[in-house]
C-alpha cells in the first residue's frame, strides 16, 4: 500500500471539524489512495440488468466499452454487480458461483476483461446475504473472500450494507455498526496482496457514511438508489452537492451510477446527469446498455471536454455558489487555474441564468475565454456569463483568464456570442 499520511491527517482534520468531535482517530486507515487518484470511470451492471447478469452479458459490455470509444475516452472498469452468488456456500466456507449464469466461473470472465485492457470489479456484502437475500453475503468470511478476490485479480470490489447483524453490536448506532464493519472489510483489503479499490455503498439513512469514510474507502455513497428519473438524480445531485470539502484525489463522494441513456431520461436530462457527475468529481459509472445505446448516449458518455473536467488532477469537487428559484450555479476549480462552470436550470422553464467571473471564484482579468463543453464553441467575455438554459437543463462552461497582449488596449464594443451556444451578449 501507498504512503498516505498527509492525506489521512488532513482528511481526520476536516473530519473532526465537521462532525464536532474526533473520528476514531485512533483506527489505522485502510484506503489505499492511489488506486482513485481521479474518480474511476467504468461501466456496472446493476441498472441494465439488475441481479440477472451472466458471464455473456459481461463480456459483451467489455466489449461495447471499447469499440464504443468509451474506453478511450477514459472508462476502464466493468464491474458485476449482485446476484452472482448463490445462497449458501460450500464444505469449505467458500463462496459459490451461480454456474447457471457464469458455467466456467468468475475467473475466465476477469481474463477476458483483462485481455481488452480494462479492470474488473465485482460487488460483496458486509452481511449474511446480499441486498436482495438471493446470495450469500461476506458476513464471518472477509478475509476469505477478499482472498478468493485477489486470487481471481479482480479490481475493485463494492461492498453493500446489508443484512448485518446489528444484534452482535449492543450499545453501538447504525453509524457506528457501520464504520466498524466497512473498517474490518478495508483492513480485509489492506492484506489480500492485491490493489483493489473500494467502493462503500452506504445508501441508507442515518449511516452518514460520508462523515468518516474518507479514511476507509475510495468512493462512498452520499444517498439512496439512483433511478432512471429526473426527480431521482435531481434528489442524488442535492444530497451529493454539498459534501464537496470531503472529496479529494484517491476518496470520491458518490451520488451513485449513470443513468445516461435509461428509462424515462430525455437526452436533455441525460446531459445534464453526466454534467453534474463530472462537475461534482463523482465516479462516473455508466449504467446503460452499452451494446444497445444510442449514438446521442454514447456522444453524451464519450465528450471528452466534459470528462476532462471531472477527471482533473487537483480533484476538487465543485460547489454550489448561488441557487435561487430552482436555478443553480456550480464552480470547479480545475490545475489549469481554469474554472468550470454549470449553470443548471431546475425548472419546468426556460431560463436566463446569469453569473460574473468573481462569482465564481476567478481572478481579475481584463477578459476570459469561454469554451462551451458541449457545443465545442469558443468565445470570451469581459466577466459575466450568462446563458439561456431550456427545462431540466445546463449550460457547462470553461473560463479561463486570458492574458494580455503587450500595450493591448482594454476591448471597446460588445461581443455577441454564436446564438446556439444559448449565452446572452457579454456584458461590461
Amino acid at each position: 500500500m501507498i504512503a498516505r499520511g498527509k492525506f489521512v491527517v488532513i482528511g481526520l482534520l476536516l473530519l473532526a471539524a465537521l462532525c464536532g468531535g474526533p473520528t476514531r482517530p485512533q483506527q489505522p486507515a485502510t484506503v489505499d489512495l492511489g488506486l482513485a487518484l481521479t474518480p474511476p470511470m467504468g461501466w456496472d451492471s446493476y441498472n441494465a440488468y439488475g441481479r440477472r447478469a451472466t458471464a455473456t452479458d459481461l463480456e459483451a459490455q467489455a466489449a461495447a466499452l471499447v469499440a464504443s470509444g468509451m474506453k478511450a475516452a477514459g472508462y476502464s472498469y466493468v464491474n458485476l454487480d449482485g446476484g452472482w452468488t448463490l445462497r449458501r456456500r460450500d464444505a469449505h466456507g467458500r463462496l459459490q458461483v451461480n454456474r447457471q449464469k457464469f458455467p466456467h466461473g468468475i475467473a475466465p470472465v476477469v481474463d477476458y476483461v483483462h485481455s481488452l485492457g480494462l479492470k474488473f470489479g465485482i460487488y460483496a456484502s458486509l452481511g449474511k446475504t446480499n441486498c436482495a437475500g438471493s446470495g450469500a453475503g461476506s458476513w464471518g468470511h472477509y478475509r476469505q473472500d477478499v482472498r478468493t478476490f485477489a486470487r481471481w485479480h479482480v479490481d475493485f470490489v463494492k461492498v453493500d450494507w446489508c443484512a448485518v447483524p446489528r444484534k452482535r453490536f449492543p450499545g453501538l448506532t447504525g453509524a457506528q455498526v457501520a464504520q466498524r464493519v466497512f473498517e474490518q472489510f478495508g483492513r480485509a483489503l489492506e492484506a489480500a496482496g492485491r490493489p483493489m479499490a473500494y467502493s462503500l455503498s452506504t445508501n441508507h439513512p442515518g449511516l452518514v457514511a460520508w462523515a468518516w469514510a474518507s479514511t476507509v474507502g475510495n468512493m462512498w455513497r452520499t444517498n439512496g438508489d439512483i433511478h432512471a428519473t429526473y426527480a431521482r438524480m435531481r434528489a442524488n445531485f442535492i444530497a451529493n452537492a454539498g459534501r464537496y470539502a470531503i472529496a479529494g484525489p484517491g476518496r470520491w463522494n458518490d451520488p451513485d451510477m449513470l443513468e445516461v441513456g435509461n428509462g424515462r431520461l430525455t437526452p436533455t436530462e441525460s446531459r445534464t446527469n453526466f454534467s453534474l457527475w463530472a462537475e461534482m468529481a463523482a465516479p462516473l459509472i455508466a449504467g446503460n446498455d452499452l451494446t444497445r445505446m444510442s449514438s446521442t448516449t454514447r456522444r453524451i458518455l464519450t465528450n471528452r471536454a466534459v470528462i476532462a473536467v471531472n477527471q482533473d488532477r487537483l480533484g476538487q469537487q465543485g460547489r454550489v455558489v448561488a441557487r435561487r428559484g430552482g436555478h443553480w450555479i456550480l464552480t470547479k476549480p480545475l490545475a489549469s487555474g481554469a474554472r468550470a462552470i454549470v449553470l443548471f436550470n431546475d425548472t419546468a422553464k426556460p431560463a436566463v441564468i446569469s453569473t460574473s467571473a468573481r462569482t465564481v471564484g476567478l481572478p481579475s482579468a481584463r477578459r476570459y475565454g469561454v469554451d462551451d463543453l458541449w457545443t465545442h464553441l469558443v468565445t470570451s467575455t469581459a466577466g459575466r456569463i450568462v446563458a439561456r438554459v431550456a427545462p431540466h437543463a445546463v449550460a457547462m462552461l470553461k473560463l479561463s483568464p486570458m492574458p494580455d497582449a503587450p500595450g493591448s488596449a482594454r476591448p471597446s464594443g460588445r461581443q455577441r456570442p454564436p446564438s446556439d451556444l444559448g449565452l446572452a451578449p457579454a456584458s461590461r
